[in-house]
């Protein structure tokens, strides 16, 4: 695996998850998710509106790893919630 690929994609989804597992027993723990999400959005509708200035591509790179990390903390929270029924 590229270690470009890594740092891009899996770690940032392994951190999503790593930070989820503490709050499993928070009852509100969705709220995070909601944070988590509304900044990926926010990250991607920045970068909509950037001029070609040479730091578009590092600012698609944050919105791409914040989408990861986003992904990778409702996996963990879905993963346990199915766990539990």
């Amino acid at each position: 695996m590229n270690s470009t690929v890594f740092m891009v994609f899996v770690l940032p989804f392994l951190l999503g998850a790593i930070v989820r597992v503490p709050v499993l027993r928070w009852e509100k723990g969705y709220l995070l998710s909601a944070v988590f999400l509304l900044l990926s959005a926010v990250i991607w509708i920045y970068t909509e509106y950037l001029v070609h200035h040479g730091v578009d591509g590092t600012v698609l790179l944050w919105a791409v790893m914040a989408t990861e990390f986003t992904v990778g903390y409702i996996f963990v929270g879905v993963l346990t919630r199915l766990m539990k029924k």
